[in-house]
């Protein structure tokens, strides 16, 4: 082992032919840029390695393909206590309490023989490493591949390798944030420390915080415990490893660009962490003492990866929101600080836990998974549902719509199911109006998901398919330049206006190309005979970057759409079902034939009309009064 330290009496001597190396990093859509150089260099340093994103954000906003990265979402950890983790914890928090997460992950993916392993490795490596997104690779992990072939079950980098009583970061500070940087991390998969990652899993629920007077500092200062709970960790005393602001009174980078060393040894890895974009000469926001002028070969790295970071084609992803809560629920974060300001709505208190979906098969694994779950939100609907009457009834709710508490209502109009004793179930999706704003369930939760998820400047140029609404009433009031039309046919020509309102036809839109920032329709697009046709329209009318965001009727737990009527080439209806007729605010009388309830083929319709990655956001919630089994709200994005 070369890292300048004796042979542990664990290790073995194994071949020259390393095992090959698991790669994955955990970062928000903001950080992507780093996420990107780290992959760069663990492809040079290790090629064809396999190398993995886990997105702690919202999976939407960037080109995946374009980034040449493999990025899981979060929702593909499964994590059972995920809702009350993103409430409570910062960024800082929740990126550090997935990370034992995305091991299990790693390890379950199993020694299967794949393409993205390093070559002269036929199968999968059970050997997993996690790196900082704000790390850079110069040269391969050699010691660590050596030490995990040798039968080391995990590897870890100290801060420091000598007493330090008088540098910068004392020995001392250590004792408070931990012995072993987290930063990186290697494992190798046995079912040994597949228990000790799953204790590890446990504990990051509710215990992956800052709290320095508590002797706990995120992940990081629970794996001090490492070595008493499992046999063969290695302690790499190797000075090219996790070379960063506390160390550098130790550390000495030299050598030419293609073989740089630190303190004679070959440079392995750099860690930027605390890196300030905007400052030119400091090292990192949690060091005074260095800066780049003084940082014995540091500094020049530092600087060349600010430029790449701070390049025109990152400045997009750099400014890409969190969608979820900077400070956490204790509304500070003073180890990454920034984030401030947020509007009301994004409080832990206002927010709705939605989760993504991209797929029939995702979706479906989550009614697996949570299936207790689900259980559970139907108990609490029947408790809340009178028993042997039909009246309308009302119970209280937070309407994120007004901002307040308020009585909801709900009738059992248009009720279709029936419980286990014959008792008529709501139809909650067209239910549970607030009484103060008017708004049934699945226009507030598309609204507070709107506003939420995609946090839309108040000049934000939208368009609505409806007009003649409290919806739109209200949105106008919020969004100086919003546009709304209702379906008034050959009544009046396209765009032009019948009393005060302006007709539109969803399949063939009279606004210019790429006139808007968003398209919002909730619960139009059933309504329309060729829907294909309508997400075209809205495709050439949005901006690129721009979001078609919708509802519809939609059997989630399947692929083909229900049709229940078509209208043939002569211009008749031809109905498959029993015609089913919704309201229509300009034809009350008359109504609004539905022509289909979706399926997962509507994915297929976005696809092809040219949006990227379509999903649903599926969300329940009893604080705000969203119940109903499969409620959702489709999202589609315009490739920039």
């Amino acid at each position: 082992m070369n890292d300048g330290t004796m042979i542990a009496p664990y290790l073995r001597v194994v071949p020259e032919n390393r095992s090959a190396l698991r790669f994955f990093t955990i970062c928000a859509r903001n950080f992507l840029p780093g996420a990107q150089i780290l992959c760069d260099s663990v492809r040079r340093a290790h090629p064809g390695a396999d190398f993995t994103v886990y997105l702690c954000d919202r999976d939407m906003g960037y080109d995946a393909e374009a980034l040449g990265m493999d990025i899981e979402p979060l929702e593909a950890l499964g994590i059972p206590a995920l809702e009350r983790m993103i409430r409570t914890y910062n960024i800082t928090e929740l990126c550090t309490a997935i990370k034992p997460y995305c091991f299990l992950r790693e390890f379950a993916r199993g020694p299967e023989t794949g393409a993205g392993t390093e070559a002269g490795a036929a199968e999968q490596s059970p050997h997993v490493v996690y790196l900082d997104p704000d790390i850079e690779l110069f040269s391969p992990l050699v010691e660590v591949a050596e030490a995990l072939d040798a039968g080391a079950s995990a590897v870890l980098t100290p801060h420091v390798l000598k007493p330090a009583e008088r540098a910068e970061f004392a020995d001392d500070h250590f004792l408070r944030y931990g012995i072993y940087n987290l930063g990186f991390i290697a494992l190798r998969a046995t079912e040994a420390v597949a228990d000790v990652v799953r204790w590890w899993a446990r504990r990051m629920v509710d215990q992956c915080i800052i709290d320095l007077p508590q002797g706990i500092f995120v992940d990081q200062k629970w794996m001090d415990l490492l070595p008493a709970f499992l046999d063969g960790v290695h302690v790499l005393r190797h000075p090219g490893y996790n070379v960063a602001y506390w160390n550098l009174h130790e550390r000495r980078i030299h050598g030419p660009d293609t073989a740089l060393q630190c303190n004679g040894q070959p440079l392995r890895f750099v860690h930027y962490s605390g890196i300030i974009l905007e400052d030119v000469e400091q090292l990192s926001r949690h060091s005074g003492m260095f800066y780049v002028s003084n940082s014995f070969g540091y500094g020049p790295l530092v600087r060349r990866y600010r430029a790449r970071l701070t390049a025109p084609e990152n400045r997009r992803l750099r400014q890409l929101p969190y969608a979820f809560f900077w400070n956490g629920a204790g509304d500070s974060n003073a180890h990454t600080p920034g984030g401030g300001g947020a509007p009301a709505w994004r409080r832990p208190d206002s927010f709705l836990f939605a989760r993504q979906a991209f797929s029939l098969e995702q979706y479906l694994g989550y009614l697996s998974a949570e299936a207790r779950e689900i259980e559970s939100q139907r108990a609490t609907e029947a408790a809340l549902t009178p028993k042997g009457r039909r009246e309308a009834f009302e119970f209280t709710c937070y309407c994120a719509v007004c901002g307040g508490r308020h009585p909801m209502v709900t009738s059992f109009m248009y009720s279709c199911a029936t419980d286990g004793e014959g008792n008529p179930i709501p139809n909650w999706r067209e239910h549970i109006a607030c009484r103060s704003c008017g708004l049934p369930n699945r226009v507030r939760a598309s609204v507070h998901l709107f506003l939420q998820e995609f946090d839309p400047a108040p000049d934000s140029r939208i368009y609505i398919t409806e007009q003649k609404t409290a919806l739109y009433t209200l949105l106008s009031g919020r969004f100086s330049r919003l546009t709304g039309s209702e379906y008034f046919g050959n009544r009046v020509p396209k765009g032009a206006m019948f009393d005060g309102v302006r007709n539109e036809n969803f399949e063939a839109l009279s606004f210019q190309s790429e006139s808007f920032d968003y398209l919002l329709s909730f619960d139009v697009l059933e309504h329309v005979p060729h829907p294909e046709r309508a997400f075209a329209e809205a495709f050439r009318v949005l901006e690129p970057g721009g979001s078609l965001i919708f509802s519809v009727p939609a059997h989630l737990d399947r692929y083909p759409s229900t049709i229940r009527a078509e209208l043939a080439p002569d211009g008749q209806i031809v109905h498959h079902l029993p015609a089913e007729i919704h309201g229509n605010p300009v034809d009350e009388k008359g109504g609004a034939l539905c022509f289909r309830y979706f399926g997962w083929d509507v994915m297929d319709m976005l696809r092809e009309a040219g949006f990227r990655r379509p999903f649903l956001y599926h969300y329940w919630s009893r604080e705000f009064g969203y119940f109903g089994p499969g409620q959702a709200l489709f999202v589609a994005e315009k490739p920039r």
